[in-house]
């Protein structure tokens, strides 16, 4: 069922891994280079409101389900409708591997970008 969502009803999603580059001077600098799109299924989003210190900040949330073996890390962001997430949890459901038909991944991931 999980498997279908991702085919059927899937968004395309960038996944953005980090990388250390140098800059004109020597220094490192972090960077996040693209790696090829895949597809998920985007479960559900909310967004939350909190306090910083004295500042008001909302967060939103995502969970997408994404094919098994997918490659996607917690230290990843994702760029998905114009926005982008940290991925904050990767998680595989039951005890499945890649011989399970039911195979697929759980990516939670927060953005507070444009909320």
């Amino acid at each position: 069922m999980i498997r279908a969502l991702i085919q059927t009803k899937g968004k395309s999603i960038t996944v953005l891994r980090p990388s250390t580059v140098r800059d004109a001077v020597g220094s490192r600098k972090k960077t996040y280079l693209p790696h090829p799109p895949t597809v998920g299924y985007i479960a559900a989003r909310s967004v939350s409101e909190g306090f910083e210190g004295d500042r008001q900040q909302a967060v939103e949330t995502v969970t997408v389900y994404v094919e098994g073996g997918t490659d996607i890390k917690v230290t990843d962001r994702l760029e998905l409708d114009g926005r982008t997430f940290e991925v904050v949890g990767v998680r595989t459901p039951g005890m499945r591997t890649g011989q399970d038909r039911l195979y697929y991944h759980i990516v939670d991931a927060q953005s507070n970008e444009g909320v």
